[in-house]
C-alpha cells in the first residue's frame, strides 16, 4: 500500500511557506530544513510569501506546482512532512479534528447491546433445556473474539485513531496500525462465525433434506471463505510487519492490493447474506399457515437484512480505506461500520433464542397455532342418537333394537388470531435426516 506517494498533493500539503514566514513568531524552531530549499524553487510560493497571505486559498492551491511536489518528495522524509503539516495547522489556526470520543461511544454502546443479547441467549437455552454444544462453542468463540476486537478498537482510539495523522505522536502511529492489523483479522473471523451461527439455526428448524444440504454447503463455503481471507489479512504484506511500518517510508516491503481485498470480502459477504435471507422463504411459504403468520415469520428472519444494509454502508466507507494519506483520520469510518456490522450481526443471531425466552416468560405473546388447534378441537360435539331406536319384530316375536350414533366434528380452521410459530430446535428428526 503506497499510501504516502500522493501525500504531496495540495489536499494534504498545505502551504509550508506559511511555516517559514511565521516560524519565529510562533516559536516553531524545529521545522524541517528541506522546506526552505523547496520554497525557493517555486515562483508562486515566493509571491505568497511576499504577500504574507500564506493561509489563503490561492496560496494553498499554489502547492500543486509539480516542481514543488517533486522537491518535497526528494528532499523531505515522511516524518518531516508530518512535522511541517502540524506546524502549518498551528500557524493557520486550523481547527483540531477529533472523532475518537464519538467513535468510542458508538462502539461501546453497540458492544453492550450485543453482549446482553448473548447473555439472554445462553439464559434461554439453559432455562428451557435446549443446549447444543457446537452452537454454544461457536458463540463462545464469537464472545472471545468480540471482546478482543472491541479492546483493540478502543485502544486505537486513545493513541491515534480519529485524529489527523500530523496531530498524532509519530511514536504512536506504528502501534495504531499494528492494532488495526489485529482488528482486521478479528473482524473477518467474527463475520464468518456469525454467518455460520445463523445457518446452523436454519438446520434446527427446517427438516427438509434438500434444504439442509444447501445449508451445509453454505456453511462449508463460509468456513473456507473466512479462513482464506483471515490468512490474507494476516499475511498480505511481506514481511508481515510492513503492514504497520510502511507509513514511515524507511522500511522496505510489499503488500497486496488492500482495496481489492476489502472489496472482494465485502462483496462476497453481502452476496452470502442475501442468499441466506432468501433460504428460509421457500420453507416458510409452504407451511400451512395464514398469510398473516407467514408475513410475521418472514419479518423475523428479515431483521437480518439490517446486517446487509450495514455491510453496504461499510462498503461505502472502504472507498477511503486504502486510498488515503491521512490514515488515522480516514480509517475511523471503516472501523466504525465494521464494529456496527459485527455487533448487529451478533444481535440478529441471538434474536430467535431471545424470542423463545420471552414466550416462556409471557405466554400471551405465543398466540400459537397449537392453541388455535386446541380451540378448534374443543368445538367437536358428540351427539347421541339422532333418531329413536328402530324396533323390528320378526315373525317369531324376536325383537331387534338398532341404534344409530352420529359424531359431528368440525374441521379445524386456520387461525388468524395468533402470530406465533414455534421456530426452535427440532426435538427429533427422522432417521433419514440424521445423516445430513
Amino acid at each position: 500500500m503506497k499510501w504516502f506517494d500522493t501525500l504531496l498533493l495540495a489536499i494534504w500539503l498545505v502551504p509550508f511557506w506559511s511555516t517559514l514566514v511565521h516560524a519565529q513568531a510562533a516559536g516553531l524552531e524545529l521545522l524541517p530544513t528541506c522546506l526552505l530549499q523547496c520554497a525557493d524553487s517555486t515562483p508562486q510560493i515566493a509571491k505568497c510569501m511576499a504577500k504574507l497571505d500564506v493561509c489563503g486559498e490561492e496560496c494553498r492551491i499554489a502547492i500543486q506546482d509539480p516542481v514543488m511536489q517533486m522537491c518535497l518528495a526528494t528532499a523531505c522524509t515522511r516524518s518531516e512532512i508530518l512535522t511541517a503539516l502540524d506546524a502549518q495547522s498551528v500557524i493557520c489556526e486550523d481547527p483540531v479534528r477529533d472523532k475518537s470520543k464519538t467513535y468510542r461511544i458508538f462502539i461501546i454502546t453497540f458492544f453492550g447491546v450485543a453482549i446482553a443479547a448473548i447473555f439472554f441467549r445462553y439464559l434461554t437455552h439453559f432455562t428451557v433445556g435446549r443446549s447444543n454444544w457446537l452452537d454454544h462453542t461457536i458463540m463462545a468463540f464469537i464472545v472471545l473474539l468480540d471482546v478482543g476486537f472491541i479492546t483493540v478498537c478502543i485502544t486505537m482510539s486513545y493513541i491515534g485513531l480519529g485524529r489527523d495523522m500530523w496531530k498524532v505522536d509519530q511514536d504512536d502511529i506504528t502501534p495504531t496500525l499494528l492494532y488495526f492489523w489485529f482488528g482486521q483479522m478479528a473482524y473477518v473471523l467474527l463475520i464468518g462465525l456469525i454467518k455460520i451461527s445463523v445457518l446452523r439455526f436454519f438446520l434446527h428448524i427446517f427438516p427438509n433434506r434438500g434444504f439442509r444440504w444447501i445449508v451445509w454447503i453454505c456453511i462449508v463455503f463460509t468456513v473456507a471463505f473466512s479462513l482464506a481471507f483471515a490468512f490474507l489479512a494476516s499475511f498480505g504484506c511481506a514481511p508481515v510487519s510492513f503492514a504497520w511500518t510502511q507509513w514511515d517510508g524507511i522500511h522496505e516491503g510489499k503488500c497486496m492490493n488492500v482495496n481489492m481485498f476489502a472489496y472482494i470480502h465485502a462483496g462476497v459477504g453481502i452476496a452470502l447474506d442475501l442468499f441466506s435471507l432468501a433460504l428460509p422463504v421457500t420453507q416458510i411459504w409452504n407451511l400451512q399457515l395464514s398469510m398473516r403468520k407467514k408475513i410475521g415469520v418472514l419479518m423475523m428472519f428479515g431483521v437480518g437484512a439490517f446486517v446487509t444494509v450495514v455491510s453496504i454502508l461499510r462498503l461505502k466507507a472502504l472507498v477511503h480505506f486504502a486510498n488515503t494519506q491521512n490514515i488515522t483520520w480516514d480509517y475511523v469510518e471503516a472501523s466504525l461500520w465494521s464494529n456496527i456490522e459485527v455487533q448487529v450481526g451478533i444481535i440478529c443471531a441471538c434474536m430467535p433464542a431471545i424470542r423463545l425466552g420471552l414466550v416462556r416468560l409471557f405466554p400471551k405473546i405465543r398466540g400459537s397455532s397449537r392453541e388455535a388447534s386446541n380451540q378448534s378441537s374443543r368445538r367437536r360435539a358428540n351427539f347421541p342418537s339422532i333418531s329413536p331406536p328402530i324396533q323390528e319384530r320378526s315373525r317369531n316375536d324376536i325383537s331387534v333394537k338398532t341404534s344409530v350414533r352420529v359424531t359431528i366434528a368440525k374441521k379445524p380452521s386456520v387461525s388468524t388470531e395468533g402470530s406465533f410459530v414455534k421456530l426452535v430446535d427440532i426435538e427429533r428428526y427422522p432417521r433419514s435426516m440424521d445423516r445430513i
